[in-house]
């Protein structure tokens, strides 16, 4: 039992190593996130595709919805919230104010329908 113990404890800290290698590698493109959840909003700025997916994966519509904005044009990305293909300068200058709650609630409804 205590082999096993120690086993289980030594790849979960490889896998912690693993994924924040994940979550650090770059691929080129910019990604910027929206979490809409429970009337709160918090804006993240992600480095790769994978990492906006699982924030995706998690925000499902049921806790909340992710809206994406990425300079990728190529991405696989399913959420349901909105995802846009932006360029740099506009995404830069998109206004967090400017992009309601009311506007996340009515993509989660029309997209729970």
């Amino acid at each position: 039992m205590e082999q096993l113990i120690k086993e289980i404890e030594a790849l979960e800290s490889k896998l912690s190593a693993l994924r924040s290698q994940l979550h650090e590698h770059t691929d080129g493109f910019l990604y910027l996130t929206q979490l809409c959840s429970y009337g709160s909003m918090n804006w993240e700025t992600h480095n790769n595709e994978y990492t906006v997916q699982e924030l995706c994966n998690e925000y499902d519509g049921y806790d909340g919805i992710v809206n994406v904005y990425t300079t990728n044009p190529n991405n696989t990305i399913h959420s349901y919230g909105d995802v846009r293909v932006m360029t740099l300068d506009e995404i830069q200058n998109i206004s967090k104010d400017n992009i309601s709650m009311s506007r996340a609630i009515t993509n989660w409804i029309t997209k729970s329908i």
